[in-house]
């Protein structure tokens, strides 16, 4: 005669390593998407530095001050170019191994289209 005992011990471990997976899988999900987020808004900022370098509103050449920001932030910095009072910057970022691309634009409003 065969008995179900420890049966629902089975099941508890799978029930619960299930639980622990998913919740490690969002934990990472999360984590590369500060990452990536916390990326853009240094790009942002770069950009914005960069266009008040251009219209002479802080002291400093537009890009330098961009990739000083970049190093500032251990980013990867790649592009920057000012055309009239438009600032352009592209950065990168490691997320979960994979080179991520962060741009960001930014000048007058009355110039940005």
């Amino acid at each position: 005669m065969r008995t179900d005992h420890g049966s629902s011990t089975s099941a508890t471990l799978i029930l619960v390593s299930g639980v622990i997976s998913v919740t490690s899988f969002l934990f990472l999900c999360g984590s590369a998407l500060a990452t990536f987020e916390r990326a853009q808004a240094v790009t942002d900022r770069a950009a914005l530095e960069a266009a008040d370098a251009a219209s002479g509103r802080i002291p400093g050449y537009p890009c330098d001050r961009a990739e000083r920001l970049a190093e500032k932030h251990q980013l990867n910095f790649e592009t920057c170019s000012v055309d009239k009072l438009i600032a352009r910057v592209t950065m990168k970022v490691t997320v979960l191994g994979f080179l991520i691309d962060t741009r960001a634009k930014a000048g007058p409003k009355n110039m940005l289209r």
